[in-house]
């Protein structure tokens, strides 16, 4: 397993936390943040099933899903599961940083979220 190389901001005047990066801050417009990593496992808020996928997939469908890590920082990725009977929303699920996806040969890499329970 690699580190999530992922990094989120943090709003120095109010708090939230965003993901990707925004030039304001969403909820009190202000422009100073602190970079924070994803920390601990992670809870899954939503997720979904992609079918019709672009060129280059070797996969029949993607599961895609939103989790938010225990400090707060909200993030998709894929989710590593053969299909949706298991996952529900709420449940628990492991953050990696695997490869998600072959391209010419190599792998390419991004978040992947391993159900936990």
């Amino acid at each position: 397993m690699m580190s999530i190389n992922i990094v989120a901001y943090k709003c120095k005047k109010c708090g939230r936390v965003h993901f990707p990066f925004h030039d304001r801050c969403l909820a009190c417009k202000s422009r100073e943040f602190e970079e924070i990593a994803p920390k601990g496992n992670a809870k899954l808020l939503t997720y979904t099933t992609i079918f019709n996928l672009p060129w280059g997939f070797d996969q029949r469908f993607l599961i895609i899903g939103i989790a938010e890590f225990e400090n707060g920082v909200k993030a998709m990725g894929q989710v590593d599961a053969q299909s949706v009977e298991g996952l529900k929303l709420g449940m628990k699920v492991r953050p990696n940083w695997a490869s998600v996806r072959q391209q010419h040969g190599e792998d390419i890499y991004g978040l992947k979220f391993e159900p936990i329970e």
